[in-house]
């Protein structure tokens, strides 16, 4: 690109005529479909025609109106039997019912974001209580080797076993661990330039 081509391209009047050309090409676009959609002449969609008794059968394509039949659509289905698996709000408001108004779930927010789990009314240095379990809720899961729970110590796992060893270092291998290689704590003879 020669240098005149690079300091048209960037030239904020070559910009300007850019932009310029898009207007007038969307601003044309608007203008057509504008005029499509005012044609009176061919309406959006056909009229139903409701049928008369007696008369002639409406022309072929054209949507008719028909009524629905004398027996009804039917009844509902009757309601589920036994008891209700959900139990009913109590008190049914918007948020926690902590704040009134349509918008008062917006104050539950914002305290629910200052302090999110509840922490707050714990004393400094005590861990949080946890919730005990639901009613009917069985013994918590045995946890893998190694995991331990917070809120079920019954369910921790076994402790790991220390490991010991492990495969043999390749030649010229040293263990971090170990002992130093051979020469590690010797001088250099030459002293560094």
């Amino acid at each position: 690109m020669t240098a005149c081509l690079r300091d048209c391209a960037t030239s904020p009047a070559y910009v300007a005529r850019i932009a310029l050309a898009g207007a007038a090409i969307g601003l044309g676009a608007l203008a057509l479909a504008g005029q499509a959609s005012a044609d009176p002449e061919v309406p959006p969609y056909p009229t139903p025609v409701a049928p008369t008794p007696g008369a002639a059968p409406p022309a072929p394509g054209q949507p008719v109106m028909e009524a629905l039949g004398s027996d009804p659509v039917g009844q509902p289905p009757p309601p589920p039997v036994g008891t209700r698996t959900v139990p009913e709000i109590q008190n049914p408001v918007y948020g926690s019912g902590n704040s009134s108004g349509p918008l008062g779930f917006l104050r539950d927010l914002w305290h629910q974001a200052q302090d999110p789990y509840g922490f707050a009314g714990t004393p400094p240095g005590e861990v949080p209580a946890m919730a005990p379990p639901p009613p009917g809720a069985g013994p918590a899961p045995q946890l893998p080797p190694g995991y331990i729970s917070l809120n079920a110590p019954e369910s921790n796992g076994p402790p790991l076993a220390p490991v010991h060893g492990g495969p043999a270092l390749p030649p010229g291998y040293y263990p971090l661990n170990g002992p130093p290689p051979p020469g590690y704590y010797d001088t250099p003879s030459t002293p560094f330039p």
